[in-house]
């Protein structure tokens, strides 16, 4: 299982960049991975919901379903209807 950051120039307190070559949705995705690497949120924890991630960062909703979608994918994390999504518990980092 793949769970390392998608891009290394991505840390835990990156800003995200519009002009980047890399989509926004996915510069999320790279620094929620780095902050889970990090540890900034603990395995078996709800990481921020939809509405704490746009307050950060001041983007679309959607941007933020994309991301949280590829950290499912890479198993990262799980989702849970009405309760937020949570770092996977058997996640080794």
């Amino acid at each position: 299982m793949d769970w390392t950051v998608p891009n290394d120039r991505y840390g835990p307190d990156t800003e995200l960049d519009p002009e980047a070559a890399d989509p926004v949705w996915y510069q999320l995705a790279a620094i929620l991975t780095a902050r889970i690497v990090a540890g900034r949120y603990k395995r078996g924890r709800v990481i921020p919901s939809e509405n704490q991630v746009i307050g950060e960062f001041g983007v679309a909703r959607s941007t933020v379903r994309k991301a949280v979608k590829l950290l499912v994918e890479k198993g990262l994390v799980r989702t849970v209807h009405g309760r937020g999504s949570y770092v996977r518990e058997d996640l080794d980092v």
